[in-house]
């Protein structure tokens, strides 16, 4: 039996959704029958998803549009936070469920310790990655039925699982996302909402080949894991689209590990 009617009727929000791990979920949300909205701040990303979503139809390529919001979004910004979720509630009529993806690593990731930060950078890396988080978390509870069951999955890090030397910014960052997503797991359960997080390790993304740039790594020589190899997005993707799915219906204040075995 086929999935592509699966998940007929949900209705999620994806932050980072035009690239990297967000944009899996999108892929694999769509490919099952929800309707989804991207928010993005990548120019270039953004315009490479209208591209692939919007196009017109054909019979090797369905027309997704009318299932497929995509909106720029800066999640550190609450006004545009604010607006791209109620937007999403106007098209869509709900909003059923939300893939928190969106993050940045900052211009000095692995390569400065605590005492060289620049407040500018940490600035910026708490801003997207854990109150943009908590914004956005915020605007989806408020807007997602008290009555019918629903589910927001949060994007961490292995960095938010131990601490790593040139990091602290983002391991902090991402540390804080796991707090936040344990207590509202237990807030919300009561509405039948659940709350879950993922934490990737070393993924063949944009973000990756980004760090592997600003810390002259060899992406061919970084996998400190059983299993040996850079993970693919799309098996981040997966675990995702579980969480959001009726499939995971008793799980909830949880944290998956996606790393190949790197913390274990």
């Amino acid at each position: 039996m086929g999935r592509e009617h699966e998940l007929e009727g949900q209705v999620i929000a994806v932050t980072g959704g035009a690239s990297g791990i967000g944009l899996s979920v999108v892929e694999i949300l769509l490919s099952r029958g929800a309707s989804v909205a991207i928010g993005d701040i990548d120019d270039a990303a953004i315009a490479r998803a209208q591209a692939s979503f919007q196009q017109p139809s054909s019979s090797a390529s369905p027309n997704r549009g009318g299932k497929c919001l995509i909106t720029k979004v800066n999640v550190s910004k609450r006004a545009e936070v604010d607006s791209w979720i109620a937007s999403i509630v106007s098209k869509f009529g709900k909003l059923t469920g939300a893939a928190n993806c969106a993050g940045v690593i900052g211009r000095h990731h692995g390569t400065r310790h605590v005492e060289n930060l620049d407040d500018d950078q940490w600035d910026l890396i708490m801003s997207v990655n854990l109150t943009g988080m908590m914004y956005c978390m915020r605007a989806e509870l408020r807007h997602m039925d008290k009555t019918s069951p629903g589910s927001i999955v949060c994007v961490s890090s292995v960095q938010g699982t131990f601490g790593f030397a040139g990091h602290a910014a983002y391991s902090a960052s991402k540390h804080g996302v796991l707090g936040l997503v344990k207590s509202a797991a237990k807030e919300v359960g009561s509405r039948n909402i659940r709350v879950n997080a993922v934490t990737p390790g070393s993924i063949d993304t944009p973000l990756m080949d980004k760090r592997n740039a600003l810390e002259g790594v060899d992406p061919n020589d970084m996998h400190p894991t059983p299993i040996n190899r850079l993970a693919r997005a799309d098996e981040v993707g997966k675990l995702i689209v579980w969480l959001l799915s009726d499939e995971a219906s008793f799980v909830t204040g949880a944290t998956y590990a996606v790393d190949g075995g790197w913390a274990c």
